[in-house]
């Protein structure tokens, strides 16, 4: 019988009243929403895949928001602190699992929110895309979207797995190559008792996919890439292959309303 997976989104944090063009790009200049920094759990019989690892608001503070008072400035934005919602290691904790049962983490980016908590799986596979490595340390553009090298040197040491491009992780489960928000990004395709599902691997809300029929004509284009990216290009067809292959079954990273979703099973 073909593998299927549950899939259980689990949100550790959120990100408080944040620019919703950085996720929209050009598009709702001004619009404030809080997001949720999020780690997808998916099972199937013994295998325990996350997808991501997120972070917490102690992590954000020793590591990413400047030293002092100063908020963090990002892109012209300033960041009000990450906050706490419930720690990687008790979401576990509430599915009968620990942090050393997670049998492989599969890495979408390197983005701070994304992979903070990522050092905390040393007996996993981390499985990350060649070009989103390859592009460390990232341009200075893109430095305060990213952990510091220390972080990185150390992350480095952990038991990865660099894959090249689309992959089929395992039954079920493929890894496709989604560039544009970063270097290397990617996405996955999950076979569910539902059907698939797409997690898609940049930072993206449902603005981006689903757009109404009159705002595509003032547009003038059928999605909306993420407003950080390296290719605006990249990222744009990226968003729209990933439309063309979920569908209406799209779980995008920073989607509000995953903070309500339980387990699709």
């Amino acid at each position: 019988m073909p593998a299927e997976y549950t899939i259980t989104p689990l949100v550790v944090a959120f990100g408080i009243q944040r620019e919703m063009s950085r996720f929209t790009y050009l598009n709702s200049p001004g619009v404030k929403f809080d997001i949720p920094y999020v780690s997808f759990l998916l099972q199937s019989g013994k295998m325990n895949i996350l997808v991501d690892s997120g972070c917490s608001a102690e992590d954000y503070k020793r590591w990413i928001k400047p030293a002092g008072d100063e908020p963090l400035q990002l892109a012209g934005e300033q960041f009000r602190d990450v906050e706490d919602a419930v720690t990687i290691e008790e979401r576990l904790k509430n599915h009968g699992l620990a942090v050393d049962d997670i049998d492989i983490l599969v890495q979408t980016h390197l983005d701070w929110d994304h992979c903070m908590n990522t050092l905390k799986f040393r007996k996993s596979r981390i499985v990350i895309q060649k070009t989103e490595i390859e592009d460390q340390p990232v341009h200075p553009l893109y430095r305060a979207s990213h952990p510091p090298d220390e972080i990185h040197e150390e992350y480095l040491k952990l038991n990865l797995e660099v894959v090249d491009g689309n992959v089929n992780l395992l039954d079920g489960l493929d890894l496709l190559l989604t560039p544009g928000h970063t270097a290397g990004g990617q996405s996955l395709l999950v076979r569910t008792p539902q059907g698939p599902y797409v997690i898609a691997g940049l930072c993206t809300t449902y603005a981006n996919y689903y757009i109404p029929d009159e705002e595509k004509k003032k547009l003038g284009y059928d999605v909306i890439p993420p407003g950080m990216h390296i290719s605006a290009v990249d990222a744009y067809e990226s968003v729209k292959l990933l439309l063309e292959i979920g569908g209406d079954r799209i779980l995008p990273l920073h989607e509000p309303s995953l903070a309500d979703l339980r387990t699709i099973e």
